[in-house]
């Protein structure tokens, strides 16, 4: 109904603009007017400013009027956004909301403080900083209010996962109750630290976490299954069989009630089977392998250990087909090429040598391939150390060490923990410096910001601007209207130079004109016009990163030209200033590619915040629009030299328009009143982000200086791991290899050995068929004789 009467008001001011327009500079010729048409619109004007009157007034009930949010509610609205993006499991943008509340001291005292607490330290450990979370959820157990438990369940995981096991038992004391006891879920935890502690004997850590274990597996409560196949586990460690056996096998005979107890099951299972193959027992063992499931990730450990029960039984057709079944389940794991010799073995048992060298020469046509790849990588640099240091380091972004290796052996590098470790060290630290190359950006754009843009820098503040804005040019809009009804009235009682002095500042008044007809007027239009220009600035944003990946592309391919370089720096015969010469084109080409990026995200940086503030402009036509106003009161000047000549009608229409424009002031009063609120509700709000911005800004400078620094160390720690996770990967495959070869070698021998056999039998023989034609034809040689 609002934006229906405005547009029906537009019209008709239109409408009245257009007549006047049409009558010329000199104003000569002027139609009769017709005083009830101009009557009418200027109640069309007085529609059209009661409804700029109710813009105002949203404006002053949702901007001016209505008082500043207090510290206290801004940030439990702070607290609410954090928690919402934690629930979403936007961690990286909940860790930052949550970080800033509980470093507030005022916040501190408020109840939601520990939550704060809890939410950040589990938005850092799912992020796995876990030296992060573990400072948070210290300050939560000091505090000793909600979420104990589940912050103590957390600290002993981390706990044990960075071997830092200080003032663990006082924590454990305070979670016990009146009784001495803790829910199942903490003391399985506590179990599980104590099991996994390697700063205790083997002896003490088995007989701590036993007690625990023995108490959680005695009741009827949850974990009774994971506790049951710890202590078997613990029984294994200390070699003791039996206890072993039967602690497993009370273990496999539990009932199952999820995904996670039916993998402890299968596991318990497995463990079962091991030390009955350990004692002995196959039968048995080869019993509780059947009962890991096929879809079990254990499922081929399961087959590969009962092929080998069958091999002990010395039934070398049943581990073959195991074997078998194992490399249709296992193909392209490890266990594939260990799988793979075993069956060569049992081929060449059974005598079948063509089938067990065809096996045995698979592994190796498979795998010397990649062993001699890797020495390769690993001898043709003096220092293979260093190699990795400065591979990583003239990497902008995290590398992955194990990308060098063959796609083969990447499995057999994966599975090493200190490279897994390695690998989330250094994604961690590239995180870290992104995270505050970002920081700093931000900081310098939101500097930027509040001295270039002010209003704009506060959205929430900016749209209360710019709908006074709008009702600023509504009412602009209705004085030019009333100006024209006026000029009607009064031109036939104009003197020549009268109407030449409108003409004169009505030229002046066309350019002005323009650009106060483009102004939006209502919500709707300044909706309108932000969305338009913000597609504008995406198209432009979607064209800038095109250019930025190929900018990247570009980039790797010098980093991949430089390593090929490093790589095949032995066999090649140029010189040393060649040498020279062609990395630092490629050191030339690298710095302009990175001054290229650098401009391009400035640029995206920029478009993103002018994104944001597309209509910042409209804030700018204030000067416009009192230009335009002192045109049309110097033209009104001129008109009411006459006014007192007109008649009755006339006169009650000026009359009108009087009481109209007087409305129309009054309401460019509010519009200004409730301008100078907004800005002065800007300037408190700047000053403030200003002095926080600056304080984050030395906190991001000291950050960045500590990061450099471990980046460095790091580094250098990492090329060290990748080192001697490649020598581990290639006497991995030296061993299959070697083993291969051994199972060729005893093919060979063994078919040697068949033939050697099949000579001697046959020697045997003929010595006995001789011998007894000997004797057969004894007498017969006597009597020859």
């Amino acid at each position: 109904m609002f934006s229906r009467v405005i547009t029906r008001s537009r019209v008709a001011l239109l409408a009245v603009s257009g007549c006047l327009w049409t009558s010329g500079p000199a104003l000569a010729a002027e139609p009769t007017v017709n005083t009830q048409e101009l009557a009418a619109q200027v109640e069309t004007i007085d529609r059209q400013l009661k409804a700029a009157r109710d813009q105002i007034e949203l404006v002053e009930k949702q901007y001016t009027l209505r008082a500043e949010t207090s510290e206290e509610m801004a940030r439990l609205q702070r607290f609410s956004d954090a928690e919402i993006q934690y629930l979403l499991g936007d961690y990286d943008v909940a860790s930052v909301l949550f970080y800033d509340l509980v470093a507030n001291k005022d916040f501190q005292a408020s109840q939601r403080y520990p939550d704060a607490l809890f939410y950040l330290s589990d938005s850092l450990y799912q992020q796995k900083n876990y030296l992060g979370s573990r400072l948070y959820l210290r300050q939560l157990l000091a505090i000793k209010g909600a979420h104990y438990k589940e912050a103590l369940s957390r600290y002993l995981e981390i706990a044990g996962r960075l071997n830092e096991f200080v003032g663990i038992d006082e924590y454990i004391n305070q979670a016990r109750a009146g009784n001495g006891a803790m829910p199942p879920e903490l003391n399985y935890v506590y179990g599980k630290w104590l099991f996994r502690r390697p700063d205790l004997s083997l002896e003490e850590r088995m007989s701590r976490s036993s007690t625990v274990f023995q108490q959680i597996a005695s009741t009827n409560g949850g974990f009774q299954l994971q506790a049951s196949y710890f202590l078997g586990v613990g029984y294994v460690n200390l070699k003791q069989w039996d206890k072993a056996i039967e602690q497993f096998r009370a273990a496999s005979k539990l009932p199952t009630r999820d995904a996670r107890e039916r993998e402890v099951h299968e596991l318990a299972n497995l463990s079962m089977g091991r030390v009955l193959f350990e004692v002995g027992k196959y039968d048995e063992a080869i019993e509780h392998y059947q009962e890991v499931s096929r879809e079990s990730d254990s499922f081929p450990d399961s087959l590969y250990e009962t092929a080998w029960c069958y091999v002990r039984k010395n039934d070398l057709q049943k581990a073959k087909n195991a074997t078998e079944v194992l490399l249709l389940v296992a193909e392209g794991s490890v266990l594939d090429p260990e799988a793979r010799i075993l069956q060569g073995t049992l081929q060449q048992k059974l005598t079948k040598y063509d089938e067990a060298l065809e096996t045995y020469n698979y592994v190796i046509n498979q795998y010397a391939p990649v062993r001699d790849e890797i020495d390769a990588l690993l001898t043709v640099h003096e220092d293979p150390v260093q190699y990795f240091d400065d591979l990583l380091a003239r990497n902008e972004k995290s590398l992955d060490v194990t990308k060098l290796l063959p796609p083969v052996a990447l499995k057999w590098a994966s599975t090493r923990q200190e490279v897994s470790d390695a690998q989330e060290i250094t994604s961690a630290l590239d995180g870290s410096r992104k995270g505050l190359t970002e920081s700093r950006q931000i900081a310098d754009r939101i500097l930027r910001s509040l001295d270039e843009r002010g209003l704009e820098s506060f959205p929430i503040l900016q749209e209360g601007f710019t709908r006074a804005d709008a009702v600023d040019t509504s009412a602009s809009r209705a004085e030019e209207g009333l100006t024209r009804i006026e000029q009607q009235l009064t031109a036939l009682l104009l003197t020549g130079a009268q109407k030449q002095q409108i003409a004169d500042l009505r030229a002046r008044e066309e350019s002005l004109a323009k650009r106060i007809a483009t102004l939006p007027t209502t919500a709707d239009q300044v909706k309108n016009r932000k969305e338009r220009l913000q597609a504008q600035i995406d198209a432009l944003d979607r064209q800038a990163f095109q250019l930025s990946l190929e900018t990247q592309s570009q980039l790797a391919q010098l980093v991949a030209v430089r390593k090929y370089a490093d790589d095949t720096k032995s066999t090649r015969h140029n010189t040393v200033e060649d040498e020279k010469a062609f990395l630092e084109r490629v050191q030339n080409e690298e710095r302009g590619i990175e001054g290229v990026q650098a401009e391009i995200e400035e640029l995206r940086s920029r478009m993103k915040a002018e994104r944001n503030n597309a209509d910042a402009n409209l804030s700018g036509e204030d000067a416009i629009r009192k230009e335009y106003a002192a045109v049309l009161e110097q033209e009104r000047a001129v008109t009411n030299t006459v006014r007192g000549q007109l008649g009755g009608d006339a006169q009650n229409i000026l009359r009108r328009s009087d009481v109209v424009r007087t409305d129309a002031a009054a309401l460019k009063e509010r519009v200004q009143r409730s301008k100078g609120i907004i800005r002065d509700r800007v300037g408190v709000r700047a000053q403030k982000l200003r002095e926080q911005v600056l304080a984050e800004q030395q906190l991001i400078a000291d950050y960045t200086t500590q990061t450099e620094a471990v980046t460095g160390e790091t580094r250098n720690l990492v090329g060290r791991i990748a080192f001697d996770s490649f020598k581990r990967v290639r006497q991995s495959f030296y061993d299959l290899v070697l083993k291969a070869d051994v199972g060729v070698v005893d093919v060979a021998f063994q078919r040697k050995q068949d033939k050697t056999s099949q000579i001697q039998k046959l020697a045997q023989q003929k010595e006995r068929e001789l011998k007894q034609l000997d004797d057969e034809f004894k007498e017969v040689l006597k009597d020859v004789e």
